[in-house]
C-alpha cells in the first residue's frame, strides 16, 4: 500500500511540476483561471456553498471546517481553445497561437475534530492571459502572456456546528511578456499581496450557504524592454477583486443542486502599457466587470460514487467599444459534467467542461469577427486523514 501511494504522490508531483512550470498546450486567452478542482468544474464552479473537498481553500475557506482531521488534494486541469479572428478586406482569418499553462494545484488543510480552529494552504495559478496574433493587426497584439502563481495561508473557525468563517492572506508572483513590432517587454513581480474572507453556514442538514471575497492585488512588473522602448522598463496589472455567493440544497438524500453568482472588479485593469526611460508604449484595455451565473447539480449514485453536472454562464471584461486583442474575454455559456469514486484509499475525481462564446464583430484598430470555444479536462485526487 505504501509503495502504491508513493508512485501515485509522484505521478501527481509530475503533472503539478507539467502545470506550474512548463508550458502546456492549452490556448487559453480569458484572465480569470478559474478550473482548479475536478470536483468544482464538473458543477460548472457552482461549488462556493459545497466545497467538500481540500480545494474548499480555494473556493470556500470556511468549508474547511467540515473537514475533520487533515487533508490534500492535488489537481491538473489541461485546457484546449480555438481562436480566431475574420478581418475585413481579404486579410484573411488569423488563430491565436499562443501556448499558455494547463493549471495545476495543491491544497491542505487542517481541522481538529471536536475544535474550533482549523487551517488551509494553497498554491495554484487563478490569472492567466495568453495570446499570440503574430503580424495580425500590423503587430499591436503580437503577443500577450501573463501567468500569476498564488499561495494562500488561512485561518478557520467554527462559530457553532451549523456556522463557520475564514480569513487568509493572498502571496502574488507574476510574470509577463508583452511584445508589439516594435516593442518587446519581459517583466515580474514576486511582492504582491492581497487577502480575503469566507463564511458558510448550513441553517439545516439540506441547507448551506457560502460567501467568499478576495481582493485583488496590484502587480508591478519590472524588467527590461528592448526596441522603441528600451532598457529598464515596468507595467502595472491590477487583477480583480473577486465576490462569490452560492447557495446549496439536498433533496432526498441523492441529489444536491447548487446556485452560484460571481463579481470580478476589471474594470481596475485600465491598461498594459509599457513604461521605460525611452519612452513608452501604450495598451489600453477599456475593460468592464464581469458577472457571471453557475448551476451544478451533483447525483450520489451510490455512498462513495457521484455523478456531476452543470451550466454556467461566464461574463466577459471586453467591451466591443475600445476592444483591444491582447485580452480577449467575452461572454460565454459552459456546459459541464463530471463524475467522483473511492479507489485505493483516496477519491479521485474527473470533469470535463466545454464552452461557446456567441461570434461578435468588434470596430476600431483591431476590427474582425472573432469566434471562440475552450474545453478543459480536468483531474483531482483528494485523501482524508
Amino acid at each position: 500500500m505504501m509503495k502504491r501511494w508513493l508512485w501515485m504522490g509522484m505521478l501527481m508531483a509530475g503533472f503539478g511540476a507539467a502545470g506550474l512550470g512548463l508550458p502546456g498546450e492549452a490556448r487559453a486567452a480569458a484572465l480569470t483561471a478559474s478550473d482548479l478542482s475536478a470536483a468544482a468544474v464538473g458543477v460548472a464552479n457552482a461549488w462556493t456553498a459545497s466545497a467538500d473537498t481540500a480545494a474548499a481553500e480555494h473556493y470556500n475557506p470556511a468549508g474547511i471546517a467540515w473537514l475533520p482531521g487533515a487533508a490534500f488534494a492535488l489537481d491538473y486541469a489541461a485546457r484546449y481553445e480555438n481562436m480566431s479572428a475574420k478581418l475585413g478586406g481579404g486579410q484573411g482569418t488569423p488563430y491565436n497561437r499562443a501556448n499558455p499553462r494547463n493549471l495545476a494545484s495543491l491544497y491542505a488543510t487542517w481541522m481538529p475534530r471536536g475544535g474550533d480552529w482549523g487551517a488551509g494552504f494553497g498554491l495554484d495559478m487563478p490569472f492567466s492571459l495568453n495570446t499570440q496574433w503574430g503580424s495580425a493587426f500590423g503587430g499591436q497584439a503580437q503577443r500577450t502572456s501573463l501567468d500569476v502563481l498564488h499561495l494562500s495561508l488561512d485561518a478557520v473557525y467554527a462559530l457553532n456546528s451549523s456556522m463557520a468563517v475564514a480569513a487568509g492572506g493572498d502571496w502574488y508572483g507574476g510574470r509577463v511578456d508583452v511584445d508589439s513590432a516594435t516593442t518587446r517587454f519581459h517583466g515580474t513581480d514576486n511582492a504582491a499581496f492581497g487577502g480575503h474572507v469566507a463564511w458558510m453556514w448550513h441553517p439545516s442538514p439540506t441547507w448551506s450557504v457560502g460567501a467568499v471575497f478576495r481582493s485583488g492585488p496590484r502587480l508591478k512588473l519590472s524588467g527590461t524592454a528592448t526596441g522603441a522602448v528600451s532598457g529598464s522598463a515596468s507595467t502595472t496589472v491590477r487583477l480583480a477583486d473577486v465576490a462569490q455567493l452560492g447557495v446549496a440544497r439536498v433533496f432526498a438524500d441523492r441529489w444536491r443542486l447548487e446556485a452560484d453568482a460571481r463579481w470580478e472588479h476589471w474594470s481596475a485593469f485600465n491598461d498594459l502599457n509599457v513604461t521605460g526611460a525611452t519612452g513608452s508604449e501604450a495598451n489600453p484595455l477599456n475593460l468592464r466587470d464581469a458577472v457571471s451565473a453557475m448551476v451544478g447539480l451533483t447525483w450520489f449514485w451510490r455512498e462513495k460514487t457521484q455523478f456531476r453536472f452543470g451550466y454556467a454562464f461566464e461574463g466577459g471584461a471586453t467591451r466591443k467599444s475600445g476592444f483591444n486583442a491582447r485580452v480577449v474575454d467575452g461572454d460565454g455559456h459552459r456546459l459541464s459534467l463530471g463524475a467522483g469514486s473511492d479507489l485505493m484509499g483516496a477519491h479521485f475525481d474527473v470533469a470535463y467542461s466545454y464552452i461557446f462564446y456567441p461570434a461578435r464583430t468588434v470596430s476600431g484598430a483591431f476590427a474582425g469577427r472573432y469566434k471562440q470555444r475552450r474545453q478543459t479536462l480536468a483531474i483531482s485526487v483528494s485523501k482524508r486523514f
